[in-house]
């Protein structure tokens, strides 16, 4: 939670809140008019800053585009909840480096999948390979949390970057609101606790 000092973000209570679903729509179209660059994916800031610019507490204006622990007075020591489990959302000390890590892996499976989808695999497994990449990517964003709030619309964000790279474009699998819940909530739980079927399933339908 952050200080005294420095008021918790709840975008949903902005009296611009509304303003959020054209930006994204046109960051969506976006996407569809250039094919997603693992570039783009690796640095999400700019779009955080772009979605919730002018929705964040006056005065802390800073909140949107940047990390929690970037060198600014309340994301220093920002620190988030999510569901009350402790092993999510890293500390904001640690932020950055997890988005390092995060960065190097999503351009690692990018190549990888670049190379994939040319060979001569059917359509069925170049979907799958895919989809499975894009849960684990939107996972690992969700477990470190790295902004003060936004978190769910740019980790949906990315699995639309990821999907759209190989002309894959979800039609239920909203950025804003968040998809169905249930089951969506308990389908990110049973994904972290091993069973990955349930999320891929779901997102390979919102393909269909």
């Amino acid at each position: 939670m952050p200080s005294a000092d420095c008021p918790e973000w709840e975008y949903d209570r902005h009296p611009r809140r509304l303003e959020l679903q054209g930006r994204i729509q046109t960051v969506v179209r976006e996407l569809g008019a250039r094919r997603p660059t693992a570039a783009l994916l690796t640095d999400t800031r700019p779009v955080h800053a772009r979605l919730f610019d002018g929705l964040t507490p006056t005065g802390f204006e800073y909140y949107a585009g940047h990390y929690r622990g970037e060198d600014f007075p309340c994301l220093r020591s920002y620190y988030v909840e999510v569901g009350g489990d402790p092993a999510l959302a890293a500390a904001p000390a640690l932020v950055q480096n997890y988005m390092s890590q995060l960065a190097i892996r999503l351009v690692q499976g990018i190549a990888a999948l670049d190379y994939a989808t040319q060979e001569r695999i059917s359509a069925s497994a170049r979907v799958l390979t895919v989809v499975q990449f894009a849960c684990r990517v939107f996972e690992l964003f969700l477990r470190i949390h790295p902004y003060a709030n936004g978190n769910g619309h740019v980790a949906r964000f990315v699995v639309w970057g990821v999907l759209g790279r190989y002309g894959y474009w979800p039609k239920g699998w909203p950025i804003d609101p968040r998809p169905s819940d249930p089951p969506y909530t308990q389908l990110i739980a049973a994904y972290r606790a091993g069973d990955v079927a349930g999320l891929e399933s779901f997102i390979l339908n919102c393909l269909i």
